[in-house]
């Protein structure tokens, strides 16, 4: 339905009319246009008379176009709701989240529920308690804030983590069309994520002290996993016990994701954390193209590799070398297998210049400590383990050998693997099977996994992974699936918002100043609200959003 102004000519004068008409399809499918209602001559019609008829409409709904006094009593942020109530609906969720309920039992609004735990962890990241409080404070269609309950809540999240699979592939099979992508290239990584509660560990738990990539071994903690395509797309994500190894993670991630997205060709891209004996073994056996970092400290074939690159590096000026190595690989009942492998070094001079003044002022740094409890007033032994704890803590112990005697601690530089970690200042190396794609290729494929080391940071930073106050393995999975749901919505926000280089949480902040006004008059409850321009119809148009109006609320 909308107005329409009619022109005809008589006398050589041109007469406007004002008509209400609708559209629609005739029998042959072509659209028409038909008149509902003539309002008039336009030149009858006087602004106050347009505002008292869109009023007039309005007042129906409880909505005003009045000038506001001080009679309002609320204001709510809106727009950026708006913005996500048009991504909820891109992503089809509540169709998701409906073939899901239907056999669910679930009689409470859950839609509403898990609405209100993935927009709040989008704009003000809290508790479920405190998501209550946050309610008070936006704007959601549809949407009582007194009907969403902590109970309900927390079954909610019950909800989602028992149909995790379903819901999480169908998701991710939503975004893959929204951006015509086949899974083809499977970026994957870990982080690690632990608990600010402090709770008793029972057997099972699945919070564990394991290796902290926050530096907070002093806490249990739980290891996620999360995968996401070529372009940065997540589609999947795993949640792990605390202490469980990154490389014990990788064949159960390939097999679930060709059963969940019935693929069978993968090109893996992964961390050199991932790379094992077995793991090679299963990749080859199963025909997976992988892209792998290898670590240039553990392994020979490494070494040699960063040998020869510096040779080639210094006669030709080239940064990247690649060298073809065959390598044995076995499995884990003692089949051996000869296979041949890219080895593909790159060089970056400022990550060298960096890693090695950092080291630089670790070693004095260590050197200065280690005079200084050398002077302490306490028995040798007592020295030693110190010294011998600074060493460690500053990640220098394969460069000194620290010795006690009676009644001397001697300290002994390693020179020969100093100047062997000098060598390999700012160089990395990747291995793979991949022969379709250049050196230069396959290296720029490997720094692509910034994609994941992003999308943890908006994890555990701009979502709030952390802090996690949950301790029952459901509950604690369903918490890292509300952010991982979140985080999708914030890919698909932040690619829609590509076209003019705005982050998400900046739109979202743009957003914000789009508020909702409400207040009595007349015995009625009234809102209104606020314009919007500039900026913010320019992000509601580059992600495909009508702008909000009063018919909206």
């Amino acid at each position: 339905m909308f107005v329409k102004v009619s022109r005809s000519k008589r006398n050589n004068k041109v007469h406007e009319t004002l008509q209400i008409a609708e559209s629609y399809r005739d029998s042959n499918g072509k659209v028409r246009h038909r008149i509902l209602l003539h309002l008039g001559p336009t030149d009858k019609f006087i602004k106050k008379d347009v505002d008292t008829l869109i009023n007039g409409l309005l007042r129906a709904k409880g909505l005003t176009l009045q000038d506001l006094d001080s009679n309002i009593d609320n204001v709510k942020a809106f727009g950026q709701i708006w913005a996500l109530v048009h991504l909820w609906k891109e992503l089809k969720m509540s169709q998701i989240i409906a073939r899901q309920k239907e056999k669910s039992g679930i009689k409470f609004d859950l839609e509403a529920h898990l609405k209100s735990l993935i927009f709040n962890r989008l704009d003000d990241p809290s508790s479920k308690l405190k998501l209550l409080t946050w309610l008070e404070t936006v704007y959601i269609p549809g949407i009582n804030k007194d009907d969403i309950r902590y109970e309900y809540l927390l079954r909610a999240m019950d909800f989602l983590i028992a149909h995790k699979e379903k819901i999480e592939t169908q998701l991710a099979n939503r975004l893959l069309d929204l951006f015509n992508q086949d899974l083809k290239v499977c970026f994957y990584d870990l982080t690690s994520s632990y608990f600010e509660a402090e709770n008793s560990l029972v057997e099972g738990d699945i919070r564990q002290f394991g290796y902290s990539r926050d530096h907070r071994g002093d806490r249990e903690q739980i290891v996620i996993g999360v995968v996401m395509t070529g372009d940065g797309i997540p589609i999947a994500h795993y949640v792990f016990p605390g202490n469980k190894a990154d490389r014990s993670t990788l064949q159960e991630m390939l097999n679930d994701i060709r059963r969940r997205f019935k693929v069978k060709d993968i090109q893996l891209v992964a961390d050199k954390g991932l790379l094992s004996n077995d793991n090679l073994w299963h990749l080859i056996q199963q025909g997976y193209e992988f892209i792998l970092g290898e670590s240039v400290r553990q392994s020979k074939d490494a070494k040699s590799v960063i040998k020869e690159a510096n040779a080639h590096k210094e006669a030709t000026g080239e940064t990247i070398y690649e060298r073809l190595t065959e390598r044995e690989i076995k499995s884990k009942d003692g089949k051996k297998e000869k296979i041949k492998l890219r080895y593909v070094a790159s060089y970056n001079a400022a990550t060298a210049l960096k890693r090695y003044k950092n080291r630089i002022n670790r070693i004095n740094e260590f050197l200065e400590l280690s005079e200084e409890i050398k002077k302490k007033e306490i028995n040798t032994e007592d020295k030693y383990h110190q010294i011998k704890s600074v060493l460690s803590r500053k990640r220098l112990s394969r460069f000194f050998n620290v010795e006690l005697t009676e009644d001397t601690i001697e300290i002994h530089k390693q020179d020969e693997v100093l100047s062997e970690e000098e060598k390999s200042d700012g160089w990395f190396i990747v291995i793979s099977n991949a022969h379709d794609l250049s050196k230069s290729e396959l290296i720029a494929r490997y720094k692509d996994l910034k994609y994941v080391e992003h999308g943890f940071y908006e994890l555990k930073h701009s979502l709030n992974l952390r802090p996690n106050f949950h301790w029952t393995e459901k509950r604690i999975r369903a918490h890292v699936m509300v952010c991982f749901l979140a985080f999708q919505m914030a890919v698909l926000f932040e690619k829609r918002l590509s076209g003019i280089k705005l982050s998400w949480q900046r739109a979202m902040e743009s957003l914000r100043r789009v508020v909702v006004v409400e207040w009595e008059n007349e015995g009625r409850r009234r809102k209104g609200l606020s314009r919007v321009h500039g900026e913010q119809l320019e992000i509601f148009q580059e992600i495909g959003s009508s702008k909000p109006t009063l018919l909206s609320l």
